[in-house]
């Protein structure tokens, strides 16, 4: 998606904390009706999840984008241009796929046409099936599975 202006983006979810990049980038997956933004999420943030997660917490893997509501309920995230941040419209993606792994993490992976996909880890193998209903509800032509 080419460098947006100044927009806060209407989400309907976000997942959360993902990695890439064998671990070393954290990310939340904001999902907005239009668009997919990967949001970077800062180290203490991430430990702090998986800290929370570790304890057992129901709801450490969330981030505040998907809590936070406006007075009118609405969640949005205001997008200020940042280039570190990964903006998919879904008119130039290919598919968004969940894939079961044996081994370790499942995955999510965005795809715009004719590019190699972003892939990110779910950190909690246990949310997998949560975000397969969101996804398959919120992108239906879009969305696919593998190894389930």
């Amino acid at each position: 998606m080419p460098d947006q202006p100044q927009r806060g983006w209407k989400l309907v979810d976000a997942i959360g904390p993902v990695f890439s990049d064998f671990g070393l980038k954290n990310w939340d997956l904001c999902l907005a009706p239009e668009a997919v933004i990967a949001c970077p999420r800062s180290l203490w943030l991430t430990i702090k999840a998986g800290i929370l997660a570790g304890l057992g917490k129901s709801g450490a893997m969330q981030r505040v984008w998907a809590d936070a509501a406006g007075p009118s309920g609405e969640r949005v995230l205001q997008d200020e241009g940042d280039p570190r941040w990964r903006r998919y419209a879904l008119s130039e993606l290919e598919s968004i796929m969940v894939r079961r792994s044996n081994g370790g993490a499942n995955e999510i992976r965005v795809k715009r046409r004719g590019a190699k996909p972003h892939i990110y880890g779910l950190g909690d193998r246990d949310q997998t099936d949560k975000w397969r209903t969101v996804l398959r509800r919120l992108y239906p032509g879009l969305y696919c599975e593998k190894n389930f």
